[in-house]
């Protein structure tokens, strides 16, 4: 029987703090050796006890160690759990660790490329103090220049993260942050609108009328821009908010986006895995101090399985698969769902109204493909297409 692909996600909650605009699990908190060792154990538990679900044979192609911040952990926490799953990972896989510019050094680095991380995702965010300081992060540019050529040194597969569209933001001083990037040799760089989420401190002043969002005009602006400078440096977009030189897209983004398996592990973590017949949609528990109570009392319920139905699944495919902005040929999906549910839901005539709203082209009534102004709306789209 031949090996199932699978990619892994590991959860690390913890920041030093948290950044006015995220929503994302994270609880910040001072370095704490003691705590996080303990977390890192924890990892290893959880992660062998969704292993042994999983009732295929497989091959992992790549693993994610995200957050919060995980360069807070330690190298030989990350090399125990290298160690563990090292017979069923694949010898070029793509083992990535997302890092903030203010929690490493030369030598811890160092000893992450030596516990086999082999590309490292560093959350740069902008290298002005302007902008920095707009957005919460608690590193100036000095740090973020010293991270970025630590990281370029170091490591021959990295990305720079960078968020775009806001206030005191200009394309001036945005087009300075994509040229010390490519100064850098960076060969992937994301970068990420600035969104309002529920529950952050951004959406809280954005209420109060403290900060404002840019106009739709000043949205198309940035975006057009960055694809633009981009390309004569031969990095390309090819997912919404990703660019890459040829060979260096993220494959781990990439498992999501074309609805591979993934095994969810950590507080919050999701994972999407098929068994049999079905997808299950897998979820552990948020709070990170439940999850670890529950893990150590060993209890079934911190990890959550639930069926798909082929409307759900459906759903997700095309949130995913629409943002790499290729070719979609609706046969493809009957592999995951079924033709009658595909045609019911995707019907030409909302093709049709979509594509006379410039949003979509129809390569045919099988094919489609997001025009730019569908990119800027590919929620919305979705919704139109599901409903």
């Amino acid at each position: 029987m031949s090996q199932k692909k699978l990619s892994i996600y590991l959860h690390w909650p913890f920041c030093l703090s948290k950044c006015p605009y995220c929503d994302f699990m994270s609880i910040p908190t001072q370095n704490d050796d003691e705590l996080f060792e303990k977390y890192a154990e924890l990892l290893l538990l959880d992660l062998k006890n969704s292993l042994e679900k999983i009732d295929y044979d497989f091959q992992i192609e790549t693993i994610f160690f995200g957050g919060g911040t995980p360069s807070l952990m330690s190298a030989k926490g990350i090399e125990k759990i290298q160690k563990f799953l090292q017979t069923k990972t694949n010898a070029n896989a793509e083992i990535s660790l997302e890092a903030n510019p203010a929690t490493f050094d030369s030598q811890k680095m160092r000893d992450f490329k030596n516990a086999g991380i082999n590309r490292i995702s560093l959350g740069i965010q902008s290298f002005s103090d302007t902008n920095l300081q707009f957005l919460g992060r608690i590193y100036d540019s000095h740090q973020a220049i010293s991270s970025a050529e630590i990281v370029a040194k170091i490591f021959d597969n990295f990305s720079f993260d960078f968020i775009y569209g806001y206030e005191c933001q200009t394309i001036k001083s945005f087009e300075k942050d994509l040229r010390t990037a490519i100064n850098y040799d960076c060969k992937h760089i994301s970068c990420y609108q600035l969104t309002f989420e529920e529950g952050t401190l951004f959406q809280k002043k954005l209420q109060a009328g403290i900060i404002k969002t840019i106009s739709e005009e000043q949205e198309i602006l940035f975006y057009k821009f960055i694809d633009d400078f981009l390309k004569p440096y031969g990095i390309f977009r090819y997912e919404i908010s990703n660019y890459a030189k040829k060979g260096f897209e993220c494959k781990h983004n990439l498992a999501y986006w074309n609805y591979c398996n993934y095994l969810g592990v950590g507080p919050a973590a999701h994972g999407r895995i098929k068994s049999g017949n079905y997808k299950y949609a897998t979820e552990k528990i948020r709070n990170p101090f439940e999850w670890a109570k529950a893990i150590e009392e060993k209890q079934e319920t911190y990890s959550v399985f639930s069926k798909l139905n082929e409307e759900e699944i459906l759903q997700e495919i095309l949130i995913m698969k629409l943002r790499l902005l290729k070719e979609l040929d609706l046969c493809d999906l009957y592999e995951e769902v079924s033709k009658n549910v595909v045609e019911e839901m995707i019907s030409y005539k909302k093709l049709e109204f979509l594509q006379s709203q410039g949003l979509i082209k129809l390569q045919n009534p099988k094919q489609i493909r997001l025009t730019e102004s569908g990119i800027l709306k590919l929620n919305s789209i979705v919704e139109f297409l599901c409903s």
